[in-house]
């Protein structure tokens, strides 16, 4: 994967929400220096990330572009960082890094089990694997955007069906509980 999946989503929000590409903050030169005082490696999800955009600032101005996914935030370089070291050091992950928050305690995460990278959803204190890998995720994200999951709501936020995403949630992620349940 390269970060055509990443540009490829947000101009798919942006064709949505006429300015969300805009909203987010510009990319910090210092990113990969940072994160590597912190972790033993960069993993590829967030390297392509924030070589794009640091995240949306939780003090944005304009809230209907705060989503990145309907509720969730795309987390600040710095704020990923911050939030691992004091919230999520030490789990039955190997490697375990929020990088979307809601507006509560929930977070879609980064985790490496064995060796192999997936995508947790962490609500309300437990933890649910819900892509197999990085590039499931691009590409559930990208076909909710394709087959009509995402949408404004009356007030101009992104919202989504929830039949429709269970149903393509299960046909980009065969075999993943979270999706069948």
């Amino acid at each position: 994967m390269n970060s055509g999946k990443v540009n490829e989503f947000i101009e798919k929000s942006e064709k949505m929400r006429n300015g969300f590409k805009e909203s987010l903050e510009k990319p910090k030169s210092d990113f990969e220096i940072k994160w590597m005082k912190h972790f033993d490696v960069l993993p590829t999800l967030f390297k392509e990330i924030y070589e794009v955009c640091d995240g949306t600032s939780p003090s944005i101005e304009d809230q209907v572009f705060w989503d990145f996914l309907p509720g969730y935030r795309l987390m600040q370089g710095d704020e990923v960082i911050s939030s691992y070291e004091h919230e999520f050091a030490g789990t039955e992950f190997d490697m375990y890094i929020p990088f979307l928050k809601d507006c509560s305690s929930n977070y879609y995460a980064y985790a490496v089990d064995d060796k192999d990278e997936c995508i947790i959803l962490i609500s309300e204190g437990c933890t649910e694997i819900i892509h197999v890998s990085i590039e499931q995720f691009w590409d559930t994200i990208i076909a909710f955007y394709d087959e009509d999951v995402y949408y404004l709501d009356e007030d101009g936020y992104l919202s989504y069906d929830f039949e429709k995403e269970g149903l393509v949630g299960r046909k980009y992620n065969p075999g993943v509980v979270y999706w069948n349940e």
